[in-house]
C-alpha cells in the first residue's frame, strides 16, 4: 500500500454508491410521480374548467328563456288585443290591467321591471323596481315585432340584467310587445348550488368607488357568491389574462390558498368600452395539497425501503470482504518472492459449502504464487536469450538504415507543425542539405514556393495528425541543390499509432520528372500528326469549332481550305509508303510557308489537309488556294518521274455568321473539294449554299433503304479476324466485322455506309443484329468444346439507347458462359463525347460479367486521365501509330509510351494494322500485350 495514500474500504465505496443511486432513483421516481400527478390534475381542470364555464352559460341561457316563455304568457292573455292600443281609453285600460299582476310578477318571479309597446313608438306603459335604471330597447323591440318572434337578452350597467320580449299578437296581427326584465342574482346563486364554485358579474365602473369596486380593473362587483371570502380575492386582482376567444383563465394565491378563476365575456352595453364579465372561481388548495401529500408519502417509503436494503448489504458483504482483504494484503509478498509467507497469510476456507469468487481468488493467489516461483527461476535462462534478441534487433535497425540510404526515393520523417526530423541519403542528394543543417529545416523548404501547392500540404498535414485521413498523395516541384527541378510524387501518412508518442508523419517522395516528360510528349504526340508534325484531325476540328464561335461574334469571315492530293495513290502504289510519306512532309511544309502564322494547317486524313484562315473573305481564300497550287507544282520529288506534278484538288467553304456547325462545316468543303476533283484536279471550288444536296439526299436514301433491306434478309454478314497473344504466340480472341452482302453477291466495306447508319440512327438495329448473330455463333462453338473470347464494336449511338443495356443483358442469359467470353469495343471519340454516359454504361455491362475496350486509343484527346477513370480491360492502339511504326520514331516513342501507362493502369494493350514481322517484334519488345493486322490473319467468314 503507497505510504499516505487515502484509502477506503471498499464496502463503503459499495454502499455510499448504491446509496447514491438508491436516492437518486428514488427521487426521480418520486419526480416522475409528482409529474404525473400535475399532469392528470392540470388535464382534469380543464375540462372541469370547460365545464364550468358551459354550466354558467346554460344557467345565463335556461334563465333567459323562462323569462322569454313569461313575456310570452303575458303577450298571449285574452285581455290584451288591439282596440287596447288604439285610444286613450284602451290605453288606461291597459295599465289598470296589467296593474293587478305588476305585485305578483314582482315579488313571486323577481321581475325588476315590465313595459309595454306598441307596434310603433315609445312604451305605453312602464312598471320597474326603484334600483332599475331606465333603459333603451326600441332596436329589440323592433326586431320582435317585425319578425313576430319572442328573443332574450342581457344589459350590464350598474347592474346586470336579463331581459326577454315577446309580440302581442291579437286576432292574426301584431299589436305590440311585451318587455321582462330581472336580476341575474338568481343565476349567481343557481351556479354556485349546482357546480359548488362561486359565480361572480363585473360591470364597468363609471368611478371605481364603493366596497365592491376593483378599482385597478375599472370593474364593479354587482353580484357574487360567498362575497366575504372571494371579494378580496377578486380586489388583489390588478389586471386581466388577454381574452382572444371571449374567455380566459389564471391562478391566484390568496390567503395561503389556490384559485382558479375563469373570465367570461357577456353582452355588453351600448356605449361601454368593455363588456360586462362573469368570473367563476373555483378553489384548488385541496387537491394540490392532495398531491403534495401522496408525492411526501411515496418518497418517505422509498427512501425507508433504500435504507434497510443498505443495512441488509452491509452483512451480507462484511465477511467475504474481510477474507478478500487477507489476500490482497498477501499479494506484494509476491512481489519480495516471499511465495511461502503469501501463502499461509491467505489460508483459504477449510470448510465450505459452496466456493464462491473470493474462494477462487484464493486458489489463483496460491496458484500464482507456484507460477511466479517457477518463472523467477526461468529468468535467468532467458537472460542470454534476451541479449541475442538485443543483438539481432541491432542488425535490423542497421540492415534498415542502409536500406533508407540506399532507396532512389526521399523518405524523410516530420513533425506535425512540418519540422524535418529525419531525412535519407537520397533526399539530402536532391535537396543538397548535409545531416548538420537538417535541426530547424522545414518540409516547405524542400518545394518550390506555390501558394496552392503549399496550403494543400499544409491542409492535408492537418487532416493526418487529427486523424481524420490515414494516407494523402500530393504532388509539388523540388528545387534542386543544382538548381535543377524535379517533380515528385509525395505519399504522407500517419507513422505513430500509440497515444503516448509524440506525432510523427511519414512521407515518401518518388520522382517523376522523366515519367512527366514522357507524358507531356505524348501528350503534344496525342494532339499532333506524328508524320508531317502538324496539329491532327480532333485538336483542328476543336480550332476550327473555336474559329466559327469567333466569326459569329465578331462578325468577321472566315475561310476553310480542304486540299487532297491529287494521285497520291499513284505514289504510294508506285513507289510505296515510304516515298508517300516523304511527299506529305514536303506539302506539309510547302503549304505551311503559304499560310500566315495567325492560320491553322492540319492533316485531316491519309492525304487531306485542312487550312483555316482567319478574317479571311472569298477572294483572299481563292488566292490563297491557287498560290498553294502554284507552290505544289514547283515541288521536285526524286521519286517522280520528270513530267509528274504535284497538285491538289481544294475545296473552299467562306464562313462568317453562318449558323454551321463544324461537321457540316467539313461536309461542305469535302462536297468542294470532290467538285473541284472532278473538273480534273489542279484547282479549286468554291462551296456555294444548297451545293451537292440533292445527290447527297439521294445517297443517303439509298443507303438507308439498303440498311433495312440488309437487317430484314440478313444481307449483313459478319467476318471474324483473329487477334494474337504475343507471349504466347497463340490466337486469343477475335475481333467480330460486320460487311454487307451487295445483290451480285459481293461484299461492301463498313466504311461505305457505315456513316448513313449513324447519321440515321439505325446503327443501333445493326449493333442488336451483330450481338444476337455473334452470340448464336458462340453458342454453336461451345457446344463443340471451342471456347473463344469474342470483342463486338459498339457504336457511340448504342450507348445512349436506354433499351440496348436490357437487349444485352436478355442476349447474355442464353448461356451462363456467354458473359466471360464477350468484349465490347468502343471508340475513345464515342466515350469521350459523353464521357459520363459511356461510364455509367460501361460499369452496367462490366457487372454482367463482360469485359470493355477502348478502340483507336491515343488519335481523339491529349490526356491519359481518361484511361484511368474508364472501366476498360483492354486499349487498342489505333493503327495509325503502328503502320508506321518501323519506320517512325516518334510513333515508336507513342506506342511505348501508350503500353507503358496502359499497363500502370493495369490495362491490356492491343495494337492494330500489324502488316509484318518486324513491327510484331518491336511490339512484343514495347510490352504490348495483343497483336491484331493481316499478318496475324485476315477477317473471314468463321472462326477457325
Amino acid at each position: 500500500m503507497r505510504s499516505g495514500s487515502r484509502f477506503l474500504s471498499l464496502k463503503w465505496k459499495v454502499l455510499l454508491t448504491l446509496g447514491g443511486v438508491m436516492l437518486s432513483v428514488n427521487g426521480a421516481l418520486s419526480w416522475l410521480h409528482f409529474h404525473d400527478l400535475t399532469s392528470r390534475f392540470e388535464v382534469q381542470r380543464t375540462a372541469t374548467r370547460e365545464r364550468l364555464v358551459a354550466q354558467a352559460f346554460a344557467l345565463r341561457s335556461d334563465f333567459g328563456l323562462r323569462l322569454q316563455a313569461l313575456a310570452g304568457m303575458l303577450a298571449a292573455l285574452d285581455s290584451v288585443g288591439v282596440s287596447l292600443f288604439q285610444t286613450q281609453a284602451g290605453n288606461a285600460l291597459l295599465r289598470q290591467h296589467f296593474d293587478s299582476y305588476w305585485s305578483v310578477l314582482q315579488l313571486d318571479l323577481g321581475l325588476d321591471s315590465l313595459q309595454v309597446y306598441p307596434k310603433n313608438g315609445p312604451p305605453l306603459a312602464t312598471w320597474r323596481t326603484d334600483t332599475l335604471a331606465e333603459l333603451d330597447h326600441d332596436a329589440q323591440v323592433h326586431t320582435v315585432i317585425a319578425e313576430e318572434r319572442a328573443m332574450h337578452w342581457t344589459r350590464c350597467q350598474q347592474r346586470c340584467t336579463q331581459f326577454a320580449a315577446a309580440p302581442i299578437l291579437s286576432a292574426g296581427q301584431v299589436a305590440g310587445a311585451v318587455v321582462l326584465g330581472s336580476s341575474l342574482a338568481d343565476v349567481v346563486v343557481s351556479f354556485n348550488r349546482l357546480s359548488g364554485a362561486d359565480l361572480g358579474v363585473l360591470v364597468p365602473a363609471a368611478n371605481g368607488e364603493g366596497k365592491n369596486a376593483l378599482r385597478e380593473l375599472g370593474l364593479q362587483v354587482i353580484g357574487l357568491s360567498g362575497a366575504e371570502r372571494n371579494l378580496p380575492l377578486l380586489q388583489q386582482l390588478t389586471a386581466l389574462p388577454p381574452m382572444p376567444g371571449g374567455s380566459a383563465w389564471r391562478l391566484l394565491s390568496h390567503d395561503g390558498k389556490q384559485f382558479e378563476l375563469s373570465f367570461i365575456a357577456i353582452d355588453a352595453a351600448d356605449g361601454a368600452a368593455a363588456p360586462a364579465l362573469l368570473v367563476v372561481i373555483d378553489d384548488l388548495t385541496q387537491a394540490l395539497a392532495d398531491i403534495r401529500k401522496s408525492v411526501w408519502s411515496r418518497l418517505q417509503g422509498e427512501l425507508l425501503a433504500s435504507l434497510l436494503s443498505l443495512l441488509l448489504l452491509a452483512l451480507l458483504v462484511h465477511a467475504p470482504l474481510q477474507r478478500m482483504t487477507r489476500a490482497v494484503r498477501a499479494i506484494p509478498l509476491l512481489g519480495r518472492s516471499a511465495f511461502a509467507e503469501a501463502r499461509a497469510r491467505i489460508a483459504p476456507r477449510a470448510r465450505r459449502l459452496v466456493d464462491d469468487e473470493i474462494d477462487s481468488l484464493d486458489e489463483a493467489a496460491i496458484a500464482l504464487s507456484y507460477r511466479l516461483e517457477t518463472l523467477e527461476r526461468d529468468v535467468a535462462a532467458h537472460s542470454a536469450q534476451i541479449e541475442g534478441v538485443l543483438q539481432r534487433i541491432s542488425v535490423e535497425r542497421d540492415f534498415s538504415k542502409s536500406l533508407l540510404d540506399t532507396a532512389q526515393v526521399i523518405i524523410l520523417t516530420q513533425s506535425a507543425d512540418g519540422r524535418i526530423l529525419t531525412l535519407n541519403r537520397y533526399g539530402r542528394l536532391l535537396s543538397g542539405w548535409t545531416e548538420d543543417e537538417l535541426p530547424g529545416k522545414r518540409f516547405f523548404e524542400l518545394v518550390q514556393p506555390d501558394g496552392l501547392s503549399e496550403m494543400a500540404i499544409q491542409q492535408a498535414v492537418q487532416e493526418i495528425a487529427a486523424g481524420d485521413r490515414q494516407h494523402v498523395q500530393l504532388e509539388s516541384i523540388l528545387e534542386g541543390a543544382s538548381g535543377q527541378s524535379y517533380e515528385i510524387t509525395w505519399n504522407h501518412s500517419r507513422l505513430s499509432e500509440r497515444p503516448d508518442d509524440a506525432l510523427m508523419i511519414l512521407s515518401v517522395g518518388i520522382d517523376h520528372t522523366e515519367r512527366k516528360r514522357a507524358e507531356s510528349h505524348v501528350s503534344y504526340l496525342a494532339e499532333h500528326d506524328p508524320l508531317t508534325g502538324l496539329v491532327n484531325r480532333q485538336h483542328f476540328q476543336q480550332q476550327l469549332d473555336q474559329a466559327l464561335a469567333s466569326a459569329r461574334r465578331l462578325a468577321h469571315d472566315g475561310a476553310l481550305l480542304y486540299l487532297d492530293l491529287d494521285g497520291f495513290k499513284y505514289v504510294n502504289d508506285l513507289s510505296g509508303h515510304q516515298a508517300g510519306d516523304a511527299l506529305l512532309r514536303v506539302v506539309a511544309d510547302e503549304v505551311g510557308k503559304v499560310a500566315r502564322a495567325s492560320d491553322l494547317l492540319g492533316r485531316l486524313g491519309g492525304d487531306e489537309l485542312g487550312l483555316l484562315l482567319h478574317e479571311c473573305d472569298r477572294d483572299g481564300a481563292v488566292q490563297v488556294a491557287e498560290k498553294i497550287n502554284n507552290v505544289l507544282a514547283e515541288i521536285k520529288f526524286p521519286s517522280l518521274g520528270a513530267n509528274h506534278r504535284v497538285s491538289a484538288s481544294i475545296g473552299i467553304v467562306v464562313f462568317s455568321e453562318a449558323m454551321m456547325d463544324v461537321k457540316q462545316l467539313l461536309a461542305n468543303a469535302d462536297i468542294a473539294m470532290y467538285q473541284a476533283k472532278s473538273k480534273g484536279g489542279a484547282g479549286w471550288h468554291l462551296y456555294s449554299e444548297g451545293e451537292g444536296v440533292q445527290e447527297k439526299m439521294q445517297s443517303r436514301l439509298y443507303w438507308e433503304e439498303m440498311i433495312n433491306r440488309s437487317l430484314v434478309d440478313q444481307g449483313l454478314v459478319v467476318h471474324y479476324q483473329p487477334i494474337l497473344d504475343i507471349r504466347a504466340r497463340q490466337v486469343s480472341h477475335y475481333e467480330a466485322l460486320v460487311r454487307m452482302r451487295a445483290a451480285d453477291g459481293s461484299l461492301i466495306p463498313p466504311g461505305v455506309f457505315m456513316e448513313v447508319a449513324e447519321n440515321s440512327g439505325l446503327i443501333r438495329e445493326i449493333d442488336r443484329y451483330v450481338i444476337h448473330r455473334v452470340f448464336g455463333r458462340m453458342l454453336q462453338l461451345f457446344a463443340v468444346g471451342s471456347h473463344y473470347k469474342v470483342s463486338i464494336n459498339l457504336s457511340g449511338v448504342s450507348i445512349n439507347d436506354p433499351r440496348l443495356l436490357s437487349f444485352i443483358r436478355d442476349e447474355l442469359s442464353r448461356d451462363p458462359l456467354l458473359p466471360s467470353h464477350v468484349v465490347f469495343e468502343i471508340t475513345e471519340t464515342a466515350a469521350v463525347s459523353d464521357f459520363s454516359a459511356a461510364r455509367t454504361f460501361m460499369n452496367a455491362v462490366r457487372e454482367l460479367g463482360c469485359a470493355f475496350s477502348l478502340d483507336d486509343f491515343g488519335v481523339g484527346f491529349s490526356s491519359f486521365n481518361y484511361v484511368k477513370q474508364l472501366p476498360v480491360d483492354y486499349v487498342k492502339i489505333d493503327g495509325s501509330f503502328v503502320r508506321t511504326l518501323v519506320e517512325s520514331p516518334d510513333d515508336q516513342v507513342f506506342v511505348r509510351a501508350l503500353a507503358e501507362v496502359a499497363r500502370g493502369f493495369g490495362k491490356k494493350t492491343v495494337a492494330e494494322f500489324v502488316e509484318d514481322e518486324r513491327a510484331l517484334n518491336m511490339l512484343r519488345a514495347f510490352g504490348v500485350d495483343y497483336a491484331q493486322g493481316y499478318f496475324i490473319g485476315k477477317p473471314a467468314p468463321d472462326i477457325a
